[in-house]
């Protein structure tokens, strides 16, 4: 999703009756673009509003982090730590520097979702992922 698309469906989810015009407006894009991204859904419904009523108690959370992590992810990532160390080698690469490991992958991407919750603490997934990340921080480490 591109920069702009997601700019227009975070407007559209938080003024959820609003016009198209004003979308536009307020996102700074053609009106035909946001008709266009709209179209792409093929039903009105995601414009009623949404109850938060999904409450996870501490053990659904780690639950959900447990199902992330442990399902068959190489398929679509490729090894954790593999992943982890070539993530800490870009970042090295692109800060000059060589003190990165995969371990720190784990803890930097956690930091990520703190300041994600930080902006918006009802979102479950920056939650369930943060501990994902810690797991597999630990599981890095332990081996």
């Amino acid at each position: 999703m591109s920069k702009k698309e997601e700019r227009v469906w975070q407007y559209l989810l938080q003024h959820r009756g609003a016009e198209y015009a004003e979308v536009a407006e307020a996102c700074g894009v053609d009106i035909e673009f946001v008709k266009q991204l709209v179209s792409r859904i093929g039903s009105d419904n995601w414009r009623e509003e949404i109850e938060n009523s999904h409450v996870m108690d501490r053990a659904a959370v780690l639950d959900t982090a447990k199902e992330y992590v442990t399902k068959d992810r190489a398929a679509d990532h490729g090894d954790m730590k593999a992943n982890f160390r070539t993530i800490a080698e870009y970042w090295n690469t692109h800060l000059g520097i060589h003190l990165i490991e995969p371990q720190d992958v784990a803890v930097m991407m956690t930091l990520l979702k703190l300041a994600r919750i930080k902006q918006n603490e009802k979102h479950l997934d920056n939650w369930i992922d943060a501990c994902g990340y810690m797991a597999c921080g630990g599981e890095i480490v332990s081996k």
